[in-house]
């Protein structure tokens, strides 16, 4: 269904069409039917009109830049791309490398969007879409000085909105700027269209609440409902659905989120205590070791191997993971779960369960919240 917008563009688009059937050449008129056509949601004529007027103009600047709005707008990434760099080259205009940088973007081309926008970028303020853009591809590369530079400067200069604020959220999250990114995911939420990177930052901030699951859980859904294939949201709907004990449709979730990020090591840590809390051993020490193979130096991920070890009864090997998970993390919860575990501090669950709160208690897990939330309740004997 249209909206009012798109409808008086489309009404007026008849009228510009109307006009240019008597004058093909006007460039003005070709313009005004490319632009009306975007704005009418009416894709394929956009094409033809920009076609008609390359045909005309082909070497045009202006009218080649017309049409690569068109190859943005159906999502022909590649191509625009390829068409707003080569103008890029020849004219350096912050437009230019912004409609460059947001399809090298969708294509996941980081890089080439930090050297498209940085120029730009150098002690000036971008318009708030541009710094997104340009935060975004930071984040990806954890260049996170020269993001956190540029968020300051922004937001001095009031040049902000609801999308920049998701950014700037997910930034200062990751950052572990945790105000900060409270502060941002706030007045990202307060917009009607939230980006989704708010979703993901505000779900899980909930999940730091001890009664925040629910909430975490209802943001997680709703970035889902935008993007199905969003790693962060099944790994904290995976976290959520643990902090609740349901473990078998944590498991699910979890496993959803390997799969569309499966290099988030935290992501696989959290399934493996779910498998470990199903009493799946052998699922959980595949899950700990492919852990191990993203990263040797993690020593959670060997604790977490050494509490499978250990509750296998393998106790040469245990006490060789947590040596191990210690000397790379003193704090390792993991390796000081697994030595509760070979002192048989878990035979009697109701102590245990006071042990790992005073050991876990205040640790932040993946995403928000803490580890001591993800053990299970102990029952009363």
């Amino acid at each position: 269904m249209q909206s009012e917008q798109q409808s008086a563009a489309a009404e007026r688009l008849v009228r510009i069409e109307s006009y240019l059937a008597a004058d093909a050449q006007n460039k003005e008129l070709l313009a005004e039917a490319i632009d009306l056509s975007l704005a009418a949601g009416a894709l394929a004529r956009a094409a033809e009109h920009a076609a008609a007027a390359l045909a005309c103009y082909p070497d045009d600047a202006f009218f080649q830049a017309r049409q690569g709005h068109v190859l943005l707008a159906q999502q022909q990434w590649e191509a625009a791309a390829a068409l707003f760099g080569a103008l890029l080259e020849r004219h350096a205009d912050v437009n230019l490398a912004y409609n460059f940088a947001y399809a090298a973007q969708m294509l996941g081309r980081y890089a080439e969007v930090v050297a498209a926008l940085a120029p730009f970028a150098a002690g000036a303020t971008l318009r708030a879409p541009t710094a997104a853009v340009l935060l975004r591809a930071w984040h990806h590369l954890g260049e996170y000085d020269a993001a956190l530079e540029l968020i300051a400067r922004q937001e001095a200069d009031g040049a902000v909105d609801a999308g920049f604020y998701g950014v700037a959220g997910a930034i200062f999250f990751d950052a572990d700027q945790i105000e900060d990114a409270a502060r941002c995911s706030q007045a990202a939420l307060a917009d009607a269209k939230a980006p989704l990177e708010a979703l993901v930052v505000g779900g899980s901030l909930a999940l730091a609440k001890a009664d925040g699951s629910a909430a975490a859980s209802q943001l997680f859904e709703q970035a889902l409902a935008r993007n199905p294939a969003e790693g962060r949201a099944w790994s904290g709907l995976g976290l959520a659905s643990l902090l609740r004990q349901d473990l078998a449709t944590a498991q699910e979730q979890l496993e959803k989120a390997v799969q569309y990020l499966p290099g988030h090591i935290g992501s696989w840590h959290v399934l493996g205590w779910c498998k470990i809390f199903r009493q799946d051993l052998a699922g959980a020490e595949a899950v700990f070791r492919h852990a191990l193979e993203l990263d040797r130096n993690f020593g959670d991920s060997h604790g977490g191997l050494g509490v499978v070890q250990a509750l296998l009864g393998q106790k040469a090997e245990a006490e060789g993971s947590i040596e191990r998970a210690l000397r790379l993390d003193p704090q390792s919860l993991s390796a000081r779960y697994a030595q509760m575990v070979l002192a048989g501090d878990t035979s009697d669950p109701v102590r245990f369960r006071a042990l790992a709160q005073r050991l876990l208690a205040g640790r932040p897990a993946p995403l928000g919240g803490t580890m001591a939330d993800l053990l299970p309740p102990a029952k009363e004997r």
